[in-house]
């Protein structure tokens, strides 16, 4: 593990004086907030059956911002042809009857899809699934990076769009948990009461409900469901993840063997909350080498930030931080970086995951504009920080 340690200044930090920051119109990371605190989730994913959380005020704004990714990924597949499948009755359709793809302008794939064979195939009642979504559309991609810290997991998203009222996949469980956000027109869920039984048929009583936009549903993985469309255009989000498994079982038997040593009564679930797991977790997150997509050459050349200069912590997973009297230990990717902790309310700002404007964090974290900077072209220098646009 390498250690890197940042120029330090001794100018005290004045009061901050650039005008409060203009919010985007979509902030992928208060909206993934805003959906884990309605289905009862707070640090872990959501545990103890299925969840509902029925739409707010605000999930008008949010539908139009994520429907307009999925219909820019429609519009530019690119090189990502693999990324769409069509499924209709339960079978893959096969991609030349719906898609043309042809390699030219030195070895380039250029690939579009047909409209006229997908409207007719969507009617009937064939899905189009767009998988890893987050990987086409930036909008996307930030809600997943959002989830992903706050869940400490690994996360991706798939789109299905239909318009018939059939079900292409029937009955059938995923090994992994999910959120399902209802975009456009309605969709038929179906989900059984057992968790993990994975049966051919639903039991009684289990989930029978239609979401309208803005709803979304937690499914935990092993759970067996069904999905059905209404009879008009319906677009909804998958969002799987993964929690570190592998990290849980570390802090259990770790319990456990402390448990068997002292005599001590056995050790909690790691996925119980205790805080000790969880910071022992989060300690444990932040030697993974995982990084997030985006580059900062820009700010690497030239040195220069705008005041939309789009900023975040470069780690897929969430840094450690401890404080001491003078320094901010972080460790991100593996690597440690010490800085001053006059920084610590701007580093705890981006150390959430979020993607802040150099505006938002001259408002929000109390630095004077050139100890920001440097702090911005330090991090990005050392790839810690991507700063974008």
């Amino acid at each position: 593990m390498t250690t890197t340690t940042a120029p330090t200044t001794t100018t005290a930090p004045a009061a901050p004086t650039a005008p409060a920051a203009a919010h985007a119109p979509f902030d992928a990371f208060a909206h993934a907030q805003d959906l884990l605190t309605g289905l009862g989730a707070d640090d872990l994913p959501p545990a103890g059956g299925v969840r509902l959380h029925e739409p707010t005020e605000n999930a008008d704004a949010a539908c139009e911002a994520l429907l307009a990714g999925v219909w820019s990924a429609l519009a530019r597949p690119g090189a990502l042809a693999t990324n769409f499948r069509l499924v209709e009755s339960g079978r893959q359709v096969d991609r030349s009857r719906w898609m043309r793809s042809r390699v030219g302008d030195g070895e380039i794939l250029h690939t579009a899809l047909v409209p006229g064979y997908l409207h007719s195939a969507v009617e009937r009642g064939a899905t189009l699934v767009i998988s890893h979504l987050e990987t086409l559309d930036e909008r996307i991609m930030l809600l997943c990076e959002a989830f992903e810290y706050q869940l400490r997991a690994r996360a991706w998203v798939n789109c299905y769009i239909t318009a018939g009222a059939n079900s292409a996949f029937d009955v059938h469980s995923d090994d992994h948990d999910a959120l399902v956000l209802q975009l456009l027109g309605t969709k038929r869920w179906e989900v059984d009461s057992r968790v993990g039984a994975r049966p051919r048929d639903l039991a009684p009583g289990s989930l029978d409900r239609v979401l309208t936009p803005g709803t979304c549903l937690s499914v935990p993985r092993d759970t067996a469901h069904r999905v059905s469309g209404t009879g008009e255009l319906t677009v909804h989000l998958t969002v799987g993840y993964e929690p570190f498994a592998d990290v849980r079982e570390e802090i259990s038997a770790a319990r456990a063997l402390v448990a068997t040593t002292t005599g001590t009564a056995p050790a909690p679930r790691a996925d119980a909350g205790d805080p000790d797991q969880l910071d022992y977790l989060a300690g444990r997150l932040a030697l993974r080498p995982d990084r997030r997509p985006g580059a900062s050459l820009r700010s690497a050349l030239t040195g220069e930030f705008s005041a939309t200069t789009r900023i975040r912590w470069a780690s897929r997973f969430p840094p450690y931080v401890t404080t001491g009297d003078e320094h901010l230990t972080i460790t991100t990717m593996g690597r440690r970086i010490r800085l001053d902790r006059r920084l610590e309310r701007t580093v705890a700002l981006l150390a959430r995951g979020g993607a802040l404007t150099l505006d938002q964090l001259a408002a929000d974290g109390g630095l004077p504009d050139a100890e920001l900077r440097a702090l911005l072209a330090f991090g990005a220098r050392h790839d810690f920080l991507i700063c974008e646009g």
